[in-house]
């Protein structure tokens, strides 16, 4: 049993920099709704090792410090798994007698490694509303915590047991509103990231009004994370949350990372409204589902202050759309609205992702002739990435198109933005050249394209000569890795 009443929590943010990765500064979401859940029930607390840049022993100092009973680890991206085991070796050496917990889209998709660390005591699956007060309540109580649903352990054989979970974030009957009074948010407002999702020239702030989407896109783990439903916050606490980052942090830019924020078109227009009539003086950007966009609202998401729409359009020829990725998009509803954005004033940026099976070359061309006749202010193409409990890897595997060694955590293929998949008609490191170079002719082919791009990457000439020269660089260093 635990030493008092209070049980003592540590949530632990790891730092994305160890190991040598490149910096991923987004606001911690799951630290605020987990602030929201257990700063009542616990002494809860949280180490910020990310925002806060913390050494590996700087991280294992203030944890020895804390002196907790239960330490939650948040890991959010399999890219990133490295980094959520380093925290919970530095757990184990400071605090020995602690629980270790890790949460988060690492252990959800790939449990099982996961439990093969020894420092790891429990793993949690998928959202924490309405479970994880009840599951760090019964920590200490064996009997019963091992049938609780979404966890996952090692008996006491050393076999691992990991339970489904019953219920998704779409089941959620009241979504809790984010809790800010524990973390320090400063160190990631001010962040310069290059990414045109963000305008890093102002205070940017990032915020999440639904969770989950309803499609069955064939590369995305979505339903896995969070099941097939949607759960949608009010918008009164939405409104509040942004009146809060006004007043607080003084922010004057706002991005939805919503996967679906258009999707109930009653709740947007009274969103957007509010911001008209409360006078937010924000600009803000999203994505956007073609599907859910017209003139009218269009032009209401203008008024209320947005700069910048990304579209996941994925595939520039119908039939990959429908019978490859299973999105429910119409290729020929996209032209008008990238018109009526230029009209507007909008920016409009695209994704795209080449290299499925079952796609040919001459369809994958097919995207890039599409991107280059839309005339996207930004046009991004990504190659198809096999990620964990996705139909896409299934598919790669059952096919056998991937390297025998193939691995999620290996320092060999895994990683976004690489190229793994090998078919009749391509091969990765064809994938590569071309994505490099049809994206640098596509979207720098006159001073105006190249002038708009400074704009939306926040860099300057010079910088993006450098951006541009070192992403088909890149490709060529791919290129050698897998003839190595």
């Amino acid at each position: 049993m635990f030493h008092n009443d209070m049980k003592k929590v540590l949530l632990v943010i790891s730092n994305s920099r160890w190991h040598e990765k490149r910096p991923w500064l987004t606001s911690p979401h799951s630290a605020l709704i987990l602030t929201a859940l257990l700063k009542k029930d616990f002494n809860f607390s949280i180490i910020d090792a990310n925002g806060l840049n913390l050494s590996e022993v700087e991280c294992q100092l203030r944890i020895q410090k804390h002196n907790p009973d239960v330490i939650l680890i948040s890991a959010l991206s399999v890219e990133y798994h490295k980094q959520a085991h380093t925290t919970l070796a530095l757990a184990k050496k400071a605090s020995p007698n602690a629980i270790t917990v890790i949460g988060g889209v690492y252990p959800t998709v790939l449990g099982e490694e996961v439990l093969k660390d020894t420092n790891v005591d429990y793993i949690f699956i998928g959202h924490a509303e309405e479970r994880i007060v009840n599951f760090i309540q019964q920590i200490d109580d064996k009997g019963d915590i091992y049938d609780l649903p979404g966890i996952g352990f090692r008996t006491a054989t050393g076999a691992t047991r990991i339970n489904p979970v019953r219920s998704y974030i779409g089941d959620v009957k009241k979504l809790v509103k984010p809790d800010y009074s524990l973390l320090d948010l400063e160190p990631y407002w001010d962040w310069k990231q290059h990414d045109h999702q963000m305008n890093s020239s102002v205070r940017s702030a990032q915020i999440i009004t639904t969770y989950g989407c309803p499609y069955n896109c064939v590369f995305c783990a979505t339903r896995t994370i969070s099941g097939k439903g949607v759960a949608i916050r009010p918008v009164e606490d939405v409104l509040e949350e942004i009146e809060f980052l006004i007043s607080m942090y003084h922010i004057k830019s706002l991005s939805f990372q919503d996967d679906l924020f258009l999707a109930k078109r009653s709740r947007v227009e009274e969103i957007l409204k509010a911001f008209i009539d409360r006078n937010y003086g924000l600009t803000w950007n999203s994505s956007a589902s073609s599907w859910h966009l017209d003139d009218e609202l269009l032009v209401l998401i203008q008024k209320s202050g947005c700069r910048l729409l990304t579209m996941s359009v994925e595939s520039g020829c119908q039939r990959v759309l429908k019978e490859v990725i299973h999105k429910p998009l119409k290729l020929d509803t996209i032209p008008p609205i990238v018109r009526k954005c230029r009209e507007l004033g909008i920016d409009i940026v695209a994704n795209f992702v080449i290299g499925f099976p079952g796609e040919t070359w001459d369809e994958l061309r097919e995207t890039f002739r599409f991107a280059e006749k839309c005339n996207f202010d930004l046009a991004h193409f990504h190659i198809a990435t096999p990620l964990p409990n996705t139909d896409l890897y299934s598919i790669a595997k059952e096919q056998n198109l991937l390297p025998e060694d193939f691995s999620f955590l290996g320092d060999k293929y895994f990683g976004f933005g690489g190229a793994f998949i090998t078919t009749e008609e391509f091969t990765p490191e064809q994938l590569m050249i071309l994505r490099s170079y049809e994206w640098d002719r596509i979207n720098f082919s006159s001073p105006q394209k190249i002038e708009k791009a400074t704009k939306l990457y926040h860099l300057t000439l010079a910088e993006l000569k450098d951006h541009r020269r070192q992403t088909i660089k890149k490709a060529g260093i791919h290129l050698a890795t897998h003839e190595e």
